[in-house]
Parts: C-alpha cells; structure tokens; sequence
C-alpha cells in the first residue's frame, strides 16, 4: 500500500521520536514511476471499498444513491450526501484523484508497506521497534484479542462488529483448546492474517496507547469475560474480500448458505449447493451464516457438515 504524507502533527511527532532515538529503524525511500492500470470509484479515498462504478461503491456500503443532478453521490446513515470519488489506479495499488489527470506517471517516493512512515522531506522511511506487535509472548491476551478485532474489522469502527470477531476468536480459542489466543494464532498462523501481514490497524493498536482504542478493548474484555455473544456462536468471519474474490474466495469452494437474508450484507448470492460425499454422509455446504454486523459476516460449520464428516463445531 502506497504510503501518504503525514499531516504536520504526526511529522512533527515522527521527528519528536527519531530525535529522542526511540527504537526503531530507517531506511532509504524507493523510487516508483508508476503507470494507470485501471479507473475506480471510491469512498474518500478508502482503497478497502474499490468499485467499477459510483453506484456500486453506494451497494457495497449499504447506503443509497441520491438524485442529485451531475453529481456521484450516496447517503450516509445521518441522511447526508457523500461525494463519491473517481480516480486512477497505478501500478503500485495507488488511487490517485482526480481521474485522468497524469499523477500515475510520476515518480514516487515508497516505502515498502504500511507499517512504514514516509519522512516529511519524503527521504527515508521510518519505523518503531517491531516487538509491539511481533512478540507475541510479552503481550497480554486482552491487548491482543483488542487488536485482532480492531485489525480484522472495517475502519467505521462499528463495536457489535470488533465485539463478534473477539468472541468468535474466543470460541475458535476454546474449541481447540488452547489457553490463551496468544496460543492459538502461534500455532495456526492463518486464524487471523492481520497478526502477519502488516495490518495497519493491527499494528496501530498493538503500538499504541490502550485510551485512543477503548472500543475495541470493550469488545475483547466482553469476550474474555463471556458476556454478549455478537458472533451468535459463530467461530469464523469474512469481510469485504468475500465480494471482492467472488468465486475465487474459500468460501465459495467449501460452500456456505445464509440462515437469514438480512446477513448477505455484500449482496453476495450463494454457490450452488451440489451434494458432497463426507466420511459419513453427505452435505452440500460448510458454512452457515450466524450474524453480520458492520462490514463482517460471522459463520460456523453447518451441521450437515459436522454429521456427514463426524467433525466438532469451531475446531
């Protein structure tokens, strides 16, 4: 991901820290001349939220279309009109506004992902010292759980959904019995990719201070201490990817079904449910939906599919 330059504040913070030989390492930008690949349409500039068209960035959010003449508009929950924004993408992933207006071709300074910060003079990159969130052992449970939740969530921050991830996480923790979900994502990596893959909302909380992400931190104590359960017993979640892999996504393969319509949050239908022969019978999908909140569909493993493979739910 392209990184943008920081407004003044956090500069003159980076600095502050670099000064102050707060651990961390910096490295030498790369250049990038970049080149258009494609055009988009997007919601402020959220490289998450990616369409062909101004109106299918409105269905993808769940917000509706205005009238308003010559304009590219949906309606936010608070009934306001929101510009939606056409731009080019570049080579490097970049979405650059306003559309067809050359910034694609010129070069760049990068920095390798976004974990990273892009100095203001846009000459080196810096980075705080990884062990808030590579060192798993010397972070407790709550911490992490907080900021799989955040990571794994949409930036609008919505709480039943951080809520649901952790209690899911929770129960995916308890199902296969594991002490602690610091056990669990050291042993199966793929449970949650925001632990490895540079999330930059992951590494935002893990490196941050516990007040600016109390929403977050609610919903993990809520799932530590077994209180409202979000997920509605569901173990397993899928995001924004689910509509943009299509047929390609996991889940499209394995096969899922909606327990109730209101839950197809992405307008994604479901795959054909062609009977599969399991060890002890049969069943035509893996998933079953439980819940859907913000921008997450929660699931768990369709009791056809326990039955039919003599397997446990969550494990």
């Amino acid at each position: 991901m392209p990184n943008i330059q920081l407004s003044k504040a956090v500069t003159v913070a980076i600095f502050i820290l670099q000064s102050f030989n707060v651990s961390g390492e910096t490295i030498p930008v790369t250049k990038v001349k970049n080149c258009k690949i494609d055009t988009g349409y997007t919601l402020h500039s959220n490289r998450n939220i990616m369409e062909k068209t101004w109106q299918d960035v409105c269905k993808a959010l769940g917000f509706p279309i205005t009238k308003t003449t010559g304009g590219k508009f949906c309606v936010n929950p608070a009934g306001n009109p929101v510009y939606v924004q056409a731009g080019d993408i570049c080579m490097d992933g970049s979405f650059k506004t306003p559309v067809d207006f050359g910034w694609c071709n010129v070069v760049t300074a990068s920095c390798p992902n976004s974990s990273w910060t892009l100095s203001a003079d846009q000459k080196t990159c810096f980075r705080l010292d990884d062990a808030c969130w590579k060192n798993i052992d010397n972070v407790s449970e709550l911490k992490l759980l907080a900021a799989i939740a955040y990571g794994e969530s949409h930036w609008s921050d919505v709480y039943e959904e951080m809520a649901g991830i952790a209690s899911a996480a929770i129960r995916r923790r308890d199902a296969a019995g594991f002490s602690s979900t610091n056990e669990l994502v050291k042993v199966k990596h793929s449970f949650s990719y925001v632990v490895y893959n540079g999330n930059e909302r992951f590494i935002k909380l893990m490196c941050g201070d516990e007040k600016n992400f109390q929403k977050a931190y609610n919903a993990a104590a809520n799932a530590l201490q077994y209180g409202p359960d979000y997920a509605n017993g569901g173990c397993f979640w899928d995001g924004y990817d689910l509509k943009t892999s299509g047929v390609k996504h996991y889940k499209y393969t394995q096969g899922f079904r909606y327990s109730n319509p209101a839950h197809n949050i992405f307008s994604t239908p479901e795959p054909p449910h062609i009977p599969i022969k399991g060890r002890k019978g049969y069943y035509d999908n893996t998933y079953v939906s439980t819940a859907a909140h913000g921008k997450t569909i929660f699931w768990k493993l369709d009791e056809q599919f326990l039955q039919a493979n003599g397997v446990l739910q969550c494990r």
